[in-house]
């Protein structure tokens, strides 16, 4: 049977009561107005300091700024975290409120400090960063090298601390290397993650950046390519692209670092018997660097060409400087003085790098200070580029710039202790307690008396160290002068301005005086790290 087919119009009935339940639930929406809150969003406005410097384990306080939002401070929450840059550590909360004080826990390094305002009611928040340098008493100012009765002692003047309390005595307290003897030199590579040396006759090792700590790994050893190296290092010198230590036997040994830290690798295969000395450009980074040493046994100047098989060269050892010309090196001014020879019987008493520009060219000047009797022989010499032997265009492997003959200088045959400047082309002397002048340009260089120190006090160290980050411009003319006073056995370190004064120190007074003291071995300053996240 067929069905009839529904009228249109029995639909509206229920198209009717659809209708009405709609008009009832947008009703009842309305209605239900006064059960929810709600107010205009407000935004907070913060404003923090553009950087935070602060001191672990001393008192650090900083404040926010905060404007806008809730009248009632207490509808937020705040608090202060700071993310490590470098992400060796998980962020650590600092503190609550819109002001931070507290005690700095934070190890050495650069962080990002966030405030954050959170509303209570609404979970809503609100934040502002800024740049936080977590220092230690440690983390800038002059590293002093002593010896006391032979043991090796590592003190600090801090420029992070001021007043007399900034003097920290015997650093390596604690650690195996207080039990080392012999200290002989600092050195300090920034090129390397942990970029301080210390080189004695017990052994060489880095240190920590963060507050000198050690561990085995430290070792030098372990920067050798065979892994294993128990001797003894005399003398450490590093240039980029090249790194050379020295051992008391006169062994040299090199380590490419162009395309990273390097690893050293066995003693040149030498007929040199090299001294405690290493020359190069200070002013340059070259690709592969004229590293000059002197031989001790031969009395004259060698080559390392540890990098020759770059050059296309086939040198399983060192070559006498005497001898590039002949090799086809390109130099420069070689008619000016004669390369030493063992006829001549010279020996060497100093031996510097400096950035003395003569030529206003970006170069340095190494200079050589011979003796032989009464003779005081100054000799400068610019280092240059041993790609040139391949390529002209880098210039040339030396030049011969300057010979002044020193012996009739005041009283310099009894100098054991020289420094030469980056600023002019001067050298510097001790004697007892006196400092001398001599400018090199003279066809007669003679002395003049700079000051000196009170009596009883005998001059045991000069050196302008040569500043690499902290405006080297300016700080690399400083003037570091350590003494012994005879009648209290303890030494005293005064460092003195050569800038403004253009390296004339006469009756120049110390910016810096600091003394008690062991034995004065060797100076450099700690600069600023500069971290890298």
């Amino acid at each position: 049977m067929q069905h009839p087919k529904p009228h249109r119009h029995a639909l509206r009935p229920t198209l009717c009561v659809l209708l009405l339940s709609l008009l009832t639930l947008l009703s009842a929406c309305d209605g239900d107005k006064g059960s929810y809150s709600y107010h205009d969003l407000t935004e907070l406005s913060i404003t923090l300091p553009p950087d935070a410097q602060a001191v672990r384990f001393d008192p650090f306080r900083i404040e926010a700024q905060v404007s806008g939002g809730v009248k009632d401070s207490a509808a937020y929450l705040y608090d202060w975290s700071a993310y490590d840059l470098t992400h060796n550590q998980p962020p650590v909360v600092l503190g609550h409120g819109e002001k931070l004080d507290t005690i700095m826990p934070l190890t050495e390094g650069v962080y990002r400090l966030v405030f954050t305002a959170t509303e209570r009611s609404t979970h809503l928040f609100w934040q502002a960063t800024t740049n936080l340098t977590v220092r230690t008493p440690t983390s800038l100012g002059w590293l002093i090298l002593t010896s006391d009765s032979g043991h090796t002692r590592l003190d600090m003047v801090s420029h992070i601390k001021e007043g007399p309390d900034n003097i920290y005595h015997n650093l390596l307290a604690g650690t195996p290397l207080s039990e080392w003897k012999d200290p002989y030199q600092l050195v300090c590579d920034r090129d390397m993650a942990e970029p301080f040396y210390l080189v004695t006759g017990s052994g060489t090792t880095r240190l920590s950046s963060t507050e000198f700590g050690w561990n085995e790994s430290y070792l030098i050893g372990n920067e050798f390519a065979s892994g294993s190296f128990n001797g003894t290092v005399r003398y450490l010198a590093s240039q980029r692209p090249g790194k050379i230590l020295l051992s008391p036997q006169g062994h040299v040994y090199y380590a490419n670092t162009l395309s990273g830290d390097g690893l050293f690798g066995s003693a040149r295969r030498n007929r040199f018997y090299v001294a405690p000395y290493v020359g190069y450009n200070a002013m340059t980074t070259q690709f592969v660097p004229t590293f000059m040493l002197w031989d001790r046994s031969n009395r004259v100047f060698v080559c390392c060409t540890s990098e020759a098989v770059s050059l296309g060269l086939a040198l399983s050892s060192d070559v006498e400087m005497a001898s590039l010309p002949r090799m086809g090196f390109p130099v420069r001014g070689d008619d000016l003085f004669p390369w030493p020879t063992k006829a001549d019987r010279y020996e060497l008493l100093h031996l510097e790098n400096t950035r003395y520009d003569m030529h206003q060219d970006g170069n340095g000047m190494t200079y050589a200070i011979l003796a032989k009797g009464e003779e005081r022989t100054l000799l400068g010499v610019i280092l240059g580029e041993m790609y040139s032997y391949v390529d002209a265009r880098y210039g040339q492997v030396y030049e011969k710039a300057i010979r002044a003959d020193l012996s009739t200088c005041t009283r310099i045959q009894e100098a054991t202790h020289f420094a030469l400047s980056s600023l002019k082309s001067c050298l510097y002397y001790a004697v007892g307690g006196t400092l001398y002048r001599v400018g090199l340009g003279a066809a007669k260089p003679e002395a003049q008396t700079q000051f000196t120190l009170p009596e009883g006090e005998e001059i045991t160290l000069l050196k302008f160290y040569l500043w690499q980050g902290d405006d080297p411009e300016h700080h690399t003319y400083d003037l570091i002068v350590a003494s012994k006073d005879t009648l209290t056995g303890l030494s005293h370190l005064r460092i003195y301005e050569g800038f403004r004064s253009e390296g004339d120190f006469t009756a120049a007074q110390p910016t810096e005086h600091y003394e008690g003291f062991h034995d004065v071995v060797d100076v450099i300053y700690r600069e600023a790290i500069v971290y890298r996240p």
